[in-house]
């Protein structure tokens, strides 16, 4: 199928006018092609899309049937995701006085909140309905996997409520 109703161009074009929003560079490209290295490429079906990830041959994961909408929110969820990592990583400074963590290392400064809160700002950039599924999302992983103590201490951005034990 090619045009306006190919349903990768229509992926695509969903996330490169959704991205745009964020200015945060060029878009990724929509592999359709396995790669086998662990990156994603999508299988339309005739219901949606499969977002399939192989590495080694094999396939790892699959993400069935997803509308449109779920297609797109995954790719830029990644998206924002990995442009939210690398600024905390470039923008993080260590304490002055670094007490250690629970596993023995030394506190680097380092708190999953500091790229968790602008994986929702820019998803909410999006959209206020992507911006809440992204912060639903974390406060369900706060159930499993609460903030420790130094993340807490080292959070640069207000924490959602509940996000930690103590």
């Amino acid at each position: 199928m090619t045009g306006a109703n190919d349903p990768i161009r229509q992926l695509q074009s969903t996330i490169d006018t959704l991205w745009q929003k964020a200015d945060n560079g060029p878009a990724v490209t929509v592999a359709t092609i396995r790669s086998d290295d662990g990156s994603p490429h999508v299988e339309p079906t005739t219901t949606g899309y499969d977002i399939v990830i192989t590495e080694r041959g094999s396939e790892q994961q699959r993400f069935a049937n997803l509308n449109l909408h779920e297609a797109a929110r995954w790719y830029l969820h990644g998206m924002a995701v990995a442009h939210a990592q690398n600024a905390e990583l470039a923008h993080r400074t260590q304490p002055e006085t670094p007490a250690f963590t629970p596993n023995g290392l030394k506190d680097t400064g380092y708190s999953r909140w500091n790229w968790m809160a602008p994986t929702i700002q820019t998803m909410q950039g999006f959209s206020p309905e992507l911006g809440q599924w992204a912060q639903d999302y974390y406060a369900a992983v706060f159930v499993n996997y609460p903030l420790e103590d130094y993340e807490i201490r080292n959070a640069k951005y207000a924490l959602l409520p509940n996000t930690h034990t103590g």
